[in-house]
């Protein structure tokens, strides 16, 4: 979910209490790493595994890393360099509890240190287990700990309302309730915890103080009102508080989804008003906040944080799903939204997420598995037949693709404008087919659709130029699509190949050579201007370009072109 009022004052301030995590600064190189590979590695069981890692690291293949890293760690058990990479490492693959175990381990010594978000997993490993003494002991002993200025007031609160001790836990929030900058965040975690305690009445005033607030610190706390006036057999306030928030927040996907929950007799997804969820969507919040800073791994660590606090949370995963993918991490983000389970109403859009990650990840087999399955379970859906046919089309199988765009086609009622490229595409398959008359076809309907498209333009342009047809409207639309997109490699090539058909040689060149800047290793753009070179008089200059045009993968027919020109030349004069 996301916050309505930024946290980022509050990151501002960790500048002098802590720092969020970089992924440089997660693990420093130790000095003496040589010797330590020296002395474990008489056996070839340290190096061999550590090296496993280090690539696994880098390619951010973090499963395989943290496996790896452990291995290593086995045979020295005491190298604290491997420990924090198989840490973090771990964190990031999603195992949490595991990552927990391997903190304990670090920390078990009473003299011992380590990085701060390791002493944070520390003291939430013993949080997560309720063991509430713990909690605060651990906490006092790692005072590093990330963002302890905002979060170890909130966690020493909750450690209190753990035991059912009301004055105690409102004393720790003291902190928070006394700085304007933090006061929000206070009030919200008081209100959590008078509803944790069942104190209706106080908890219903403090929800209803931040609901009239301006800005609300987010929307948790106003389903958490929601929840508990329905709880506590209040349906009807539940149902009209609920139905002026959806209308307050312009019927907020998230604000009408719990609110469909908790009136069907439903806890919220996100049970904030309890320990765990409370310091969850602390650690969500802050990687939501994070992430749209310069701090994306981390952010992935907090929101693994989150997660590891509430595994039954599904919005962690799609959250998480979406900044692996952005961080281009297709695999990582694909096991993400595997995560949210089958029965969740998020399921649907986690699925096509995860298709398109895994086709992100050259992973074409189980995409096309997932979206098979998924036509079988929902035959009539239009974006998985697009999809379908755009995994067939890429795959060279056109004649099915076309059977795919066609359903898709048929199934809109009346075309739009976001319509075009169905369009477009099953024109693509059309031409594959050797089918021009319905390729000419779609690309004027896509055309029609979408008149400024400069995929559209250039592509119909280009086909009637090498058609010998409709010169005239085939450079209009080609020049059209020049302007929509100057630094185009393949529409500047079209237009300096109307150039040279039209045998304006001289202008032809400056075009094609721009083209071949842009894209500097398409054999059809370098064709192109070795042909235009060679009309020019630069017949060195030409046969090079041709020569390139091999190099760089021209195939079958072109290539025998190619071959004829570097022997033979153009024929004609220039």
């Amino acid at each position: 979910m996301k916050p309505l009022f930024s946290i980022a004052f509050a990151l501002a301030l960790a500048a002098c209490t802590a720092q969020a995590p970089k992924q440089q600064d997660f693990a420093p190189v130790s000095s003496s790493l040589y010797s330590e590979f020296q002395a474990n590695d008489a056996g070839a069981s340290f190096y061999g595994p550590f090296l496993a890692a280090t690539l696994a690291h880098h390619d951010s293949r973090y499963a395989e890393a943290a496996r790896y890293y452990l291995d290593a760690l086995k045979s020295d058990p005491e190298s604290r360099f491997v420990a924090d990479r198989a840490f973090f490492q771990l964190f990031y693959a999603g195992r949490g509890e595991d990552a927990a175990k391997l903190a304990v381990d670090m920390l078990k010594s009473p003299d011992a240190t380590a990085d701060a978000l390791v002493g944070l997993v520390y003291v939430l490993e013993a949080f997560k287990r309720e063991d509430w003494a713990g909690v605060r002991q651990r906490l006092a002993a790692q005072p590093a700990i990330e963002f302890s200025f905002l979060v170890a007031p909130i966690i020493k609160a909750w450690s209190f309302a753990g035991e059912g001790d009301l004055v105690q836990a409102e004393g720790a929030l003291k902190p928070l309730l006394d700085d304007a900058r933090m006061r929000t965040f206070g009030l919200e975690h008081q209100a959590y915890i008078l509803d944790y305690l069942g104190e209706y009445e106080a908890a219903k005033a403090a929800y209803q103080a931040i609901a009239e607030g301006t800005p609300v610190s987010s929307l948790q706390p106003l389903v958490a009102y929601a929840y508990l006036m329905f709880k506590n057999g209040d349906m009807a306030g539940a149902r009209n508080f609920l139905g002026d928030q959806v209308t307050r927040f312009q019927n907020n996907n998230f604000l009408v989804r719990e609110g469909l929950r908790i009136t069907n007799g439903h806890a919220p997804s996100h049970p904030a008003a309890t320990p765990r969820g409370a310091i969850g969507g602390v650690f969500q919040s802050l990687g939501l906040e994070i992430a749209r800073g310069q701090a994306p791994q981390a952010a992935v660590v907090y929101l693994r944080v989150a997660s590891y606090l509430m595994p039954e949370v599904e919005e962690n995963y799609l959250l998480l799903g979406d900044l692996l993918a952005k961080l281009d991490v297709p695999d990582a983000a694909a096991s993400a939204y595997a995560a949210i389970p089958a029965t969740s109403p998020l399921r649907p859009s986690a699925d096509l997420k995860r298709i398109n990650a895994l086709l992100a990840a050259g992973n074409r087999g189980l995409a096309e598995d997932m979206v098979r399955h998924g036509l079988r379970e929902t035959p009539n859906s239009q974006t998985l037949q697009i999809m379908l046919g755009d995994i067939l089309r890429e795959n060279g199988n056109c004649a099915e693709a076309v059977v795919r765009y066609s359903q898709a086609i048929d199934s809109i009622r009346k075309p739009s404008e976001q319509d075009w490229f169905v369009f477009f595409t099953r024109a693509l398959c059309h031409e594959s087919l050797g089918d021009w008359e319905k390729t000419e076809a779609d690309l004027q309907v896509a055309l029609q659709l979408s008149p400024d498209q400069p995929d559209v333009l250039n592509h119909l342009g280009y086909s009637w130029v090498d058609r010998g047809k409709n010169i005239e409207q085939a450079s209009a639309l080609i020049e059209k699509a020049m302007e929509k997109r100057p630094d185009d490699g393949f529409i500047t090539d079209s237009l300096g190949w109307v150039r040279y058909l039209a045998g304006d040689y001289h202008t032809a060149v400056t075009l094609l050579e721009q083209a071949v800047k842009l894209e500097p290793n398409d054999p059809t753009i370098n064709n192109h201007l070795g042909d235009a070179y060679w009309r020019a008089g630069r017949r060195i200059e030409a046969r090079f370009q041709w020569q390139h045009a091999i190099d760089t993968g021209a195939v079958d027919k072109e290539k025998a072109e190619l071959l004829e020109k570097l022997t033979l030349g153009l024929p004609g004069q220039s």
